[in-house]
C-alpha cells in the first residue's frame, strides 16, 4: 500500500441516551504500518480476554480529539488524536486493554437500545466508490470517499460508571497477564482528568463517552503501586514502533513546515528521518525526500514500510518503474499485507507492460483473498480484468466494488453481466449469484423501510 493509504469518510448515525440525536462524520485511515503496530499491541490483549483476534477489527479514526470506543461488538475505533497524545506504548496499550474490557464484558448490548446494523460489513458497505484525490497527485495519493447511507451505531457513546469501572478492572487483569504495568493506563487517565477539569464546558469526547471519577483513578493508582511490574516495560521493539507511528501521523497530518520544526535536522533518530521524508515528499521536494528514505533503507534494508514509502514517493512523482521495484521489495519482505499488495498491483498496471498486467491481476487477487472489504482492491481488479479483456471477471469485480459501496442497483446490473460472460467458471458464477441475492435483499429491505436503494 502507499504509506498513507487513504482516508475514507463514512457517516455514523449516533443516538445518545443523554444527548440529542446527532450525526458525526467519521474519517477512517488505512495504513499498513500503523495497523500492524496496533495489531501487535492488541492481539495479545484480545487473547488474554479470551477473544479471537481475527474476529476483531481495529479502525483508525482521523480525528484530533482524544477518543476511543467500541461498536458493533467487535469493532474498535481509535482516534489519531489519542494515538499522538500517547508518548509511550504503555499508554495506548492501556486504553486498548480498557476498550477490550468493554468488548469482553458485552457492555454495548446493555444499553437502553441495542446496537443495530453495526457489523463490519454494514460499516464498510456505507462507502461510496468514487475516490477524490486529496493532494497526493497521482493515482496512489490520499483518497477521500463519502458516505452513502446512515450506519446505526446506537449508544456507543453512553457508558455507565459501573461499566467503566468493570472495563478498567478487566483491562488491569489483561495487563497483569501480559506482564505490562498499568502505569500507562494511569498516566492516560490522569491526563484526561486534567483536561476534563480545564474544559468542563466543552469536555473531550473521551471524558464524555468514558465518564471519569476520582475513584477510578485511585483504584488504578493503587493497583500500580502494589504491582511488582516495572513501569513502562513493554515487549522489544514497541518503543521504536510507537515513535515511528507518531512520526508518520505527524508527517502526514501536520503541515510540512510544522513537521520540520517538530523533527529538526539536528534529530538523527529513525522516527525523525521518517517524519522528514514524509514532509519533504509533501512539499514536494523529491531529492530531499529520497535522501531521507534512502538513508533509512541503508540503516534497515529489510524494513518493508520504508520500501513502501519510497514506492509511494516515486509513484506520485511519475517514476513508475522505480516505484514498482520499491513496492516489489516491500511485498517480498511482507508478502501478506493486502494494503501493500493493492498498491503494488496499481503501480504494476501503471507501467503499461503486458507482462506486468498479468502480474498485477495476480497480486490484486491475492490482496482480495486476504481482505475482501477493500473497495480499492476490487476497483483496481476491475480495471485489470478490463485491460486483459476478461469481461466476466471485470463485471464480477465491479459488482464486488458496488456491493461494498452499498449500491444494490449496480450490483445487480454488473452481476447479471458477469453471469452472461463468465462461461463455465463455477466458483465465479456462484459468487455472482451470491452478490445478486444480497443486493436483492438490500433493495427489498430499503423499499420496506421507505429508503432509496440507488
Amino acid at each position: 500500500m502507499r504509506a498513507w493509504h487513504k482516508i475514507i469518510s463514512i457517516l455514523l448515525c449516533v443516538l445518545l441516551a443523554l444527548l440529542p440525536p446527532m450525526a458525526e462524520a467519521v474519517s477512517l485511515i488505512r495504513d499498513a504500518e500503523i495497523e500492524d503496530t496496533l495489531r501487535a499491541y492488541g492481539n495479545p490483549i484480545f487473547e488474554a480476554a479470551g477473544l479471537n483476534p481475527d474476529a476483531i477489527h481495529i479502525f483508525i479514526v482521523d480525528d484530533p480529539t482524544i477518543n476511543a470506543y467500541v461498536a458493533g461488538g467487535a469493532n474498535m475505533f481509535i482516534h489519531t488524536g489519542l494515538i499522538i497524545k500517547t508518548d509511550r506504548p504503555s499508554m495506548l496499550i492501556g486504553v486498548m486493554a480498557h476498550e477490550t474490557g468493554h468488548m469482553a464484558g458485552g457492555h454495548l448490548a446493555q444499553g437502553t437500545e441495542k446496537l443495530k446494523d453495526a457489523e463490519l460489513g454494514t460499516v464498510l458497505s456505507a462507502l461510496l466508490g468514487v475516490a477524490v484525490l486529496a493532494g497526493g497527485g497521482g493515482g496512489a495519493g490520499m483518497a477521500v470517499m463519502t458516505a452513502g447511507q446512515d450506519v446505526a451505531l446506537r449508544n456507543y457513546l453512553h457508558f455507565s460508571r459501573a461499566n467503566e469501572s468493570a472495563a478498567d478492572q478487566a483491562g488491569l487483569d489483561y495487563l497483569d497477564q501480559l506482564g505490562i504495568s498499568a502505569s500507562g493506563m494511569l498516566r492516560m487517565l490522569e491526563i484526561l482528568r486534567q483536561d476534563e477539569n480545564r474544559s468542563f464546558s466543552n469536555p473531550d469526547p473521551y471524558t464524555r463517552t468514558h465518564p471519569l471519577s476520582i475513584d477510578r483513578i485511585t483504584h488504578i493508582r493503587n493497583h500500580v503501586m502494589q504491582s511488582p511490574l516495572k513501569e513502562d516495560v513493554v515487549p522489544a521493539g514497541f518503543n521504536e514502533r510507537h515513535a515511528r507511528m507518531i512520526a508518520k501521523l505527524t508527517g502526514f497530518m501536520k503541515s510540512p513546515e510544522q513537521t520540520l520544526i517538530d523533527y529538526p535536522l539536528s534529530d538523527n533518530s529513525i522516527p525523525a528521518h521518517y517524519a522528514r521524508a514524509i514532509a519533504y515528499y509533501r512539499i514536494p521536494d523529491l531529492p530531499k525526500a529520497l535522501a531521507e528514505i534512502d538513508g533509512l533503507i541503508k540503516q534497515k534494508p529489510n524494513d518493508p514500510f520504508f520500501h513502501e514509502l519510497r514506492g509511494q514517493i516515486l509513484f506520485e512523482n511519475g517514476h513508475i518503474p522505480e516505484a514498482a521495484q520499491s513496492y516489489g521489495k516491500a511485498v517480498a519482505l511482507l508478502p501478506n499485507s493486502p494494503l501493500i499488495l493493492t498498491d503494488y498491483g496499481k503501480v504494476l498496471m501503471a507501467t503499461d507492460n503486458k507482462a506486468n498486467l498479468a502480474k498485477a491481476i495476480q497480486v490484486l487477487e491475492h490482496a482480495s483473498i486476504l481482505d475482501n472489504s477493500n473497495v480499492d482492491t476490487w476497483h483496481d481488479l476491475a480495471i485489470g480484468y478490463g485491460k486483459a479483456g476478461n469481461l466476466g471477471m471485470f463485471y464480477l469485480a465491479s459488482a464486488e466494488e458496488y456491493s461494498l459501496e452499498d449500491n444494490p442497483k449496480e450490483v445487480l446490473r454488473n452481476a447479471d453481466l458477469a453471469l452472461k460472460n463468465l462461461g463455465h467458471d463455477n466458483a465465479a458464477r456462484l459468487r455472482a449469484n451470491d452478490l445478486k441475492m444480497i443486493a436483492e435483499k438490500e433493495k427489498k429491505d430499503a423499499k420496506e423501510n421507505g429508503k432509496d436503494s440507488h
